[in-house]
């Protein structure tokens, strides 16, 4: 009896240990460095993103994307998508996008992780 309900068992306890991961997934959350709360932007005005990268892991998961947000607004723009995020050696180049003023806007960069700076200003 015991045999049989191993046996029974045995495929589904297979497929559960294949879906398992190889080896652990290396999760980065980089402290973006540029905007600051001091920070004012214009739009059209081509300025950089940078985040620090001393404590980049050895392999970075996924490619990466900034995206600026205003308020509350969470996903309120993508300025630059697709790209590598270790490569990148923490700056990107960036246009300001058309937008309206304020100074409530913040810039999330997604990879491994997603993380937002302070919120900062753009003008006209």
């Amino acid at each position: 009896m015991m045999y049989t309900v191993l046996a029974a068992a045995a495929p589904m306890l297979f497929s559960l240990a294949s879906a398992t991961p190889v080896g652990p997934l290396d999760i980065w959350t980089p402290t973006i460095t540029n905007p600051t709360a001091a920070t004012v932007w214009t739009v059209g005005q081509t300025v950089e993103v940078t985040w620090a990268t001393d404590d980049a892991p050895e392999n970075v998961s996924n490619g990466g994307e900034v995206v600026l947000g205003k308020g509350t607004n969470f996903l309120y723009n993508v300025i630059v998508d697709h790209f590598d995020l270790k490569a990148a050696n923490g700056a990107i180049t960036v246009t300001v996008p058309e937008v309206e003023a304020g100074d409530d806007y913040f810039v999330v960069l997604f990879g491994d992780s997603g993380n937002a700076s302070d919120k900062f200003t753009i003008q006209a």
